[in-house]
């Protein structure tokens, strides 16, 4: 090999070392810091958590972890991101799903959870990527759950509006959003087309939005994907 080429790969290869170590001691002095100043814990988000999982371990509400986090979107959180918990005074383990059973992804029968048009669909957009699909309803109707679960989360969420969140079979977990009136209570067992919440059409209007999000193991998917 020339000189010169050994030279420079040796080069880049310490500079990436150096880059290395500096983004984790940058990481290291940052959760130090913030702890000093603050009693709590960091927990590491693993595969198939949810921030509202967590939230409900170490009984503590989403908006103090989005705040001690400075969190913007409390629905997609990702693996391996460090969150700061406040108060806390150890790490807990989080049950990443609640149902246990053998049933093979194949086998679930997702249903539609709200008759209506898609006004907006999965992915990226002009402005936006939406994580889910838009559903116009005419008058007041159903919201029913797509799938037999848990009711993990039924409350208002900033960006969202009243929201409820339901953990299903085979680490799949399903949102319900925007012009909807909840019926049912965190902890509470679904079942598939149970009805979970009812439209609240816009004033002045005989229209209603329900945006719906479908979760693999914490993750967004396309709901059309699976939907009938």
């Amino acid at each position: 090999m020339n000189v010169r080429i050994f030279l420079k790969v040796k080069i880049l290869f310490l500079l990436l070392i150096l880059l290395a170590v500096s983004c984790t001691t940058t990481q290291n002095s940052y959760r130090q810091e913030k702890t000093t100043y603050q009693k709590g814990v960091w927990h590491r988000i693993k595969e198939g958590q949810t921030l509202w999982r967590i939230a409900k371990t170490y009984r503590i509400s989403l908006e103090e972890i989005k705040e001690a986090n400075d969190i913007e979107d409390v629905v997609h959180i990702y693996q391996g991101t460090w969150i700061f918990i406040p108060d806390a005074t150890k790490v807990l383990f989080v049950q990443g799903n609640l149902l246990d059973t053998k049933e093979e992804i194949h086998k679930l029968d997702f249903i539609w959870p709200v008759e209506g048009e898609i006004v907006k669909s999965y992915g990226k957009h002009k402005n936006d990527f939406n994580y889910g699909i838009d559903l116009k309803t005419n008058g007041i109707q159903n919201v029913v759950s797509v799938l037999e679960g848990v009711v993990v989360l039924s409350d208002t969420i900033r960006g969202y509006g009243n929201t409820i969140i339901i953990e299903h079979d085979n680490d799949y977990s399903s949102l319900y959003s925007a012009n909807i009136v909840s019926l049912v209570k965190e902890g509470q067992t679904v079942k598939s087309n149970m009805v979970i919440a009812k439209t609240n059409t816009v004033k002045n209007s005989n229209k209603a939005v329900v945006h719906y999000e479908l979760f693999y193991k914490g993750k967004p998917v396309n709901p059309l994907y699976y939907l009938p």
